[in-house]
């Protein structure tokens, strides 16, 4: 009770003294801010009542001034004007004039020129060029001005600062005559200044309304100079207000805070301004203020040292009773700690009794406090460890100190793993040790979890078979759950049903039932979690409803089901883990955390080895593309060089056929020739196509529409007991393709699928509109991500194996008989697809027949149908060859000589060139000598296009066609040859060459020759 006395009065003490503290420091903050207050509003009508007086000054002056200088030009008006006085005259008439004002320091003339010819200071005076001043440039500007101040400037006659008052001669409204102007001494204001009254800081100004100073004291250097229109009082104070006073937190001259005062003149254009240092007026206030304070200060500190000290003595009546109260305390706390901990803790004497122990002895024993109470330390000992521990406790008696392994005989036998640590102690003369036991079997059981956990994973870095993994986890949570029998379904590739992975202690009859389980809410514990994606928990499968009608689960014994989904780092389902017991449980804590780590170890093993096939399917993809493109590549060089071969095999039987009479066989026989060269014509264009060399007609088409067209031809092509249905996308399908292609790889595709159908039989056409993201190409090497347009083509054929299936797109590959079928149309196809930047894959099965998928880039854009090329009416245009040369380039033989002969047939004049190189030294040295280069595209060294380039510098009109046995849009080492160029594909006919060199030769000159994309050739 005394106790709690003197806190409260310790309690209510402070707060008295807190109040008077409050107190003392609030009465002299309230009287400092109240001084403060006091002297700025004293201040503020300072500079008001020193603005107003210094308006009022400048006015007067300013009036005084203005009335001479009008008395004056009323004067000089009436003698007729100044030129006419006399000007020793006009001089002493202006000397009068401003000898009594104090503020006047001249008088002088000026004429239209800029001439002062006349003052009051001088006689004879001096002619004096002001036109460079401003004041006369305002006059100019301003013809019709009337008063106007000038900017200060230093006098050119006496040397010192004067601002000018002005009036024009000339009535307002008529003709510049010049002006008589007052030179007002800025001297004249220092009268006026006293630093006694506005301080040694303080200021007084003259503006001109536009900012500009007239007056300025004390002077500050470049002061006139400057200009105050974006100061605080020109552009808020002085808008709003014609007078006030205002405080500014930095002046635009020192950067020190001011109060501001000022006035505007009511009849010139020009403000009075007197700024007071807000630091002098606040100097004594400052004083002051920090006397009062060091006072306030002190008092507050005696106040709180007697406060501290009567605290300091009411402290030490305490200290005994808080003493003695805190060991009470901490005894109590100590004693409660031990019987709460954890760990056993227990002392024993010599001869082995416990004579002192917690309740954490009673929970891991399992005896009663008073049961262990008549015991001794032998009595909780297994057979077993009771040398050991004897042993040990020795060991702790002579070294002061021991720590061991040791097992507690608990209540029902069984033995618990404890480890001990024990030291000797003394009490009441007495000697005892003190032991410490902790329980560790959770430790122990966790470090044979990680063990098994770490051989599983070791079994997974070494690449062991999945089965085996499986089968390990099984086994790893079977031994850590007592009576546990595992069991790992996997999900099947639809996702829509679990499969049999691991269950080595199940009945086979049991794994075949669930094998195929369906994943739905309500198919057993498995099905329902893998549905859920979350644990599910039957601790009685009896009297489940998920269960219920499930006979084999009872026919195997089992009465309790714990599943958990098994899910991929993404979250995708890949199974389910279940852990049954043969009679109604529920997991623990522990338990739980054993399933959850069982689906995750699953979850790493069945990854990794999804992962490895992945590897493998996407390596084996990778290698079959290169294959493709590497046949493909061989494929198009043979083409080109068979294109050069057959060019002379048409040209010849051409012009064989052409001198020869239709009726002879002889030209029968040119006849077969070209039937026989445009079928082998027709081969390298596959070729070419498979390898991706071919020209295309790129074009908006709707692929729904292209379909739909190409349907009749289709139907005509395709035995009729062969249904062909087609399952559009609505709308359409917008692409950029050449439709003569897209309809040849739909003819390809068709023809295959018949010969795939033996007797009735369905092709399919499906098209829809489809978003590939980044991981799905990832999958399909060569895939673009993006918007695609689908075309799926399938027919129910007899299918084909795999082996035939990493074939198809080969050239020359084919399962028919000899001499049906070249073995390129699944080869154009892909060719085709690839050169549309699209993706064919394909699906198929032996029996149950063949779908290719086509991927083609979708384009937003206006589809319209393609207009078809203009074809040729097969006579020759009509040509000059009285003077048209032609530059043949081309470096292989036989077709360079078969179209030198050709020309010179049609009668055009011709240079020769096998190489680049020499053609471009013919043309250095004749540049006009030929009047149409015709170039090969592909040579050596130097390409056509670069050849035709370094040409035209020379030639910049010359013409160009260019011959190339690639028939795409031919595009080498960066150039671009487009599609409406002069551009002739081998193989050709005479007559398609003359046609093209005549059009070329008819073409003007600016628009000879071909685009480019950049430097090389294609």
């Amino acid at each position: 009770m005394p106790e709690l006395n003197i806190e409260e009065f310790k309690r209510r003490l402070s707060i008295f003294v807190g109040i008077v503290l409050a107190a003392v420091i609030s009465i002299s903050v309230w009287s400092i801010a109240t001084e403060y207050r006091d002297i700025l509003s004293e201040a503020e009508k300072t500079a008001s009542g020193y603005a107003q007086a210094l308006s009022e000054h400048t006015e007067s002056a300013f009036a005084e001034t203005d009335r001479v200088i009008k008395d004056l030009i009323h004067d000089i008006k009436m003698a007729g004007g100044a030129e006419r006085i006399p000007q020793a005259e006009l001089y002493e008439l202006l000397r009068r004039q401003g000898g009594d004002s104090p503020q006047i320091g001249a008088l002088f003339i000026t004429g239209k020129n800029g001439i002062m010819f006349n003052n009051s200071q001088e006689y004879p005076p001096r002619q004096i060029d002001v036109s460079d001043r401003e004041y006369f440039r305002h006059y100019l500007e301003n013809p019709a001005a009337d008063l106007y101040l000038s900017k200060p400037v230093m006098s050119r006659l006496v040397k010192r600062w004067r601002f000018n008052l002005i009036r024009p001669l000339n009535p307002p409204g008529t003709e510049f005559a010049g002006f008589l102007a007052v030179a007002f001494e800025v001297d004249y204001f220092k009268k006026f200044f006293t630093a006694s009254s506005i301080g040694s800081h303080g200021r007084i100004a003259v503006f001109r309304t536009d900012g500009t100073p007239l007056v300025f004291e004390p002077y500050v250097h470049n002061i006139y100079g400057s200009n105050m229109r974006n100061s605080e009082l020109f552009r808020i104070w002085l808008p709003s207000s014609p007078s006030g006073t205002f405080h500014a937190s930095s002046s635009i001259i020192d950067k020190t805070p001011r109060i501001i005062s000022y006035k505007r003149l009511s009849r010139f254009p020009a403000v009075a301004a007197v700024s007071l240092n807000r630091d002098d007026v606040l100097e004594p206030w400052t004083r002051k203020a920090l006397l009062q304070g060091a006072v306030t200060f002190a008092l507050c500190l005696v106040i709180v040292s007697l406060t501290r000290l009567m605290f300091r003595h009411l402290d030490r009546l305490n200290i005994a009773q808080t003493g003695l109260r805190s060991h009470q305390e901490r005894l109590r706390i100590k004693a409660a700690q031990i019987d709460a901990a954890n760990d056993a803790i227990l002392q024993i004497d010599h001869e082995g009794r416990l004579v002192h122990f917690n309740q954490a002895l009673c929970r891991m024993s399992g005896f009663s406090h008073d049961e262990l109470t008549d015991m001794v330390l032998h009595d909780l000992e297994p057979p077993e460890s009771v040398d050991h521990t004897k042993t040990n406790l020795l060991l702790a008696m002579r070294d002061g100190e021991a720590m061991f392994d040791a097992a507690l005989l608990a209540k029902d036998g069984s033995s618990v793993p404890i480890e001990v640590h024990a030291h000797p102690m003394e009490s009441g003369g007495g000697a005892f040790l003190l032991c410490i036991a902790r329980d560790v079997r959770e430790r122990k059981r966790s470090e044979m979890r990680e063990l098994a956990r770490l051989m599983i994973l070791e079994k997974l870095a070494t690449g062991a078979p999945l089965a085996s993994l499986l089968d390990q986890i099984v086994y790893f949570v079977e031994q850590q759950i007592p009576g546990a029998i595992g069991s790992l379904l996997l999900a099947d590739e639809t996702g829509k049903r679990l499969l049999h992975g691991a269950a080595p202690s199940l009945p086979e009859e049991y794994n075949q039932a669930v094998h195929g389980l369906r994943i739905a809410q309500g198919m057993g514990s498995s099905g329902t979690a893998a549905h859920l994606r979350q644990p599910v928990i039957v601790d009685d499968i009896t009297r489940h409803p998920y269960w219920k009608g499930f006979q084999p689960a009872r026919e195997a014994g089992l009465r309790a089901c714990w599943s958990q989904p098994v899910l991929s780092s993404d979250g995708e389902l890949l199974g389910a883990f279940a852990v049954y017991h043969r009679e109604p449980h529920s997991p623990d804590d522990r338990e739980r955390a054993l399933l959850e780590s069982a689906a995750h170890l699953a979850s790493i093993a069945i990854g990794r080895v999804r992962q490895e096939e992945e590897r493998e399917h996407l390596e084996g993809q990778l290698r079959h593309i290169q294959r493709i493109e590497a046949i493909g590549q061989l494929a198009g060089g043979i083409a080109h060089d068979f294109n050069n071969l057959l060019t002379p095999i048409f040209c010849y039987a051409d012009m064989i056929k052409r001198g020869l009479p239709q009726e002879t066989p002889q030209a029968q026989m040119a006849e077969s020739i070209l039937k026989t060269a445009h079928k082998a014509k027709g081969l390298t264009q596959k070729l070419l196509s498979f390898g991706r060399r071919q020209r295309l007609n790129m074009q908006p088409l709707d692929l729904n529409e292209a379909i739909q067209s190409f349907h009749d031809i289709l139907r005509c092509t395709i035995r009729e007991n062969i249904a062909i249905r087609m399952n559009l996308a609505p709308g359409t399908a917008p692409v950029m393709a050449d439709r003569g292609q897209i309809e040849q790889m739909l003819l390809n595709l068709a023809v295959n699928a018949q010969d795939a159908i033996k007797g009735n039989g369905t092709i399919t056409i499906n098209t829809g509109h489809v978003l590939l993201d980044d991981e799905y190409a990832r999958l399909h090497p060569g895939m673009q991500p993006g918007p695609h347009i689908l075309l799926a083509f399938a027919d129910n054929g007899h299918g084909m194996d795999d082996e035939t299936l990493s074939h198809i797109f080969e050239p020359f590959f084919t399962t028919k008989q000899v001499g049906h079928g070249t073995g390129l149309g699944l080869a154009t196809v892909f060719g085709t697809v690839k050169q549309h930047e699209g993706y064919v894959a394909v699906e198929s099965r032996v029996g149950k027949g063949t779908t290719f998928t086509i991927y083609l880039p979708a384009k937003a854009q206006t589809v319209s149908a393609s207009a078809p090329e203009p074809k040729g009416n097969g006579s020759h245009p009509e040509h000059s060859v009285s003077s048209s040369t032609v530059l043949v380039v081309e470096d292989n033989r036989m077709v360079r000589e078969m179209i030198v002969q050709m020309l010179k047939y049609a009668g055009y004049g011709v240079l020769v060139a096998p190489n680049p190189d020499e053609a471009y030294e013919i043309a250095q040295a004749a540049p006009y000598a030929f009047d149409l280069l015709l170039s090969d595209v592909i040579m050596p060294g130097m390409n056509g296009p670069e050849l035709f380039e370094r040409l035209q510098r020379l030639r910049p009109d010359l013409p160009v066609v260019f011959i190339s046995g690639y028939t795409n849009e031919v595009k080498i080492h960066n150039c671009r040859l487009e599609e409406g160029g002069n551009f002739l594909p081998k193989p050709f006919t005479s007559e398609q060459l003359l046609r093209k060199v005549s059009q070329a030769l008819s073409t003007s000159a600016g628009r000879a020759g071909v685009m480019f994309g950049g430097a090389g050739g294609a």
